[in-house]
C-alpha cells in the first residue's frame, strides 16, 4: 500500500539515514521457532500498522525465490559500536509512498520497539516517532539486540559498569497496536512473557 508522506516525515527520514555510514542488503529475516515442538518455521514481513508505520509480522511463505518488497531488509551501521567482531546499526525497510507528482517511491524506514506499560512484551514497528532499537547479526547471521549496561547488576551509590551485549530475546506472539492484532517478532524484555500466545524464535539472515 502506498501512502502520502509529508514533507517533515521525509527531512526526518533523511536525517535517520544519512547518520548512517554503510549498509548491507538486501536480505531476509528467517523465523524459526526454538521450542522442540514448535511448528514456526517462515519469515518476518512488513505489516501496515497505521499512516507510515509498519509492524514485523510471521509469514509461511511457499516460495522465497522472489521475495516482494515487504520482506526485503537492510542492516545500517556506522562502524562505532560492535559486540566483539560484529557490528551494531539499526535494521530498516523501505516504505512505499506516492510522490508529490504522483509517482512510486520508496523511503528507508528503522526499527524501533513499541512498550505497552502493563506488558513486559514489545512489538518492533517501522516509523519515524519511535526512538530506534539497535541490533546486529552474529558471526551466525542470526539477530540480536544491542545493550551496553544491565541493571540487574546496579549497586546503590556506584557508577554501574557499561559492557556491549547482544541478547536474544525474540519470539513470535499475536499482539495488538495501533488497532490492529497480528501473529508478529517480539521482543520480550526480561523473564517469561506476558503474552500467553508467545513462542520463543531465532531470526536469521538470508541473503537475497
Amino acid at each position: 500500500m502506498a501512502y502520502q508522506l509529508s514533507a517533515a516525515l521525509m527531512g526526518l527520514a533523511a536525517t535517520v539515514v544519512s547518520a548512517q555510514e554503510q549498509q548491507s542488503g538486501p536480505f531476509a529475516l528467517h523465523v524459526k521457532g526454538t521450542n522442540p515442538n514448535s511448528t514456526i518455521d517462515g519469515y518476518g514481513g512488513s505489516c501496515h500498522a497505521g499512516a507510515a508505520i509498519s509492524g514485523l509480522c510471521y509469514s509461511v511463505l511457499s516460495d522465497t525465490t522472489d521475495l516482494p518488497n515487504t520482506f526485503q531488509y537492510w542492516f545500517n551501521y556506522t562502524g562505532f559500536q560492535q559486540v566483539g567482531d560484529a557490528e551494531v546499526g539499526t535494521l530498516t525497510w523501505n516504505q512505499p509512498y506516492t510522490d508529490g507528482e504522483g509517482n512510486p517511491a520508496s523511503v528507508s524506514q528503522a526499527m524501533g520497539l513499541v512498550y505497552q506499560t502493563t506488558s513486559n512484551v514489545a512489538a518492533p514497528l517501522f516509523g519515524f516517532s519511535q526512538e530506534v532499537f539497535l541490533i546486529g547479526f552474529d558471526s551466525e547471521k542470526e539477530l540480536f539486540g544491542y545493550s551496553y549496561i544491565d541493571d540487574a547488576k546496579f549497586v546503590a551509590g556506584q557508577q554501574p559498569p557499561t559492557a556491549p551485549k547482544a541478547s536474544y530475546q525474540w519470539a513470535v506472539c499475536w499482539q495488538y497496536f495501533t488497532g490492529y492484532f497480528y501473529q508478529s517478532v517480539a521482543w520480550i524484555q526480561a523473564g517469561a512473557p506476558h503474552n500467553p500466545t508467545c513462542e520463543p524464535v531465532e531470526i536469521t539472515q538470508v541473503n537475497l
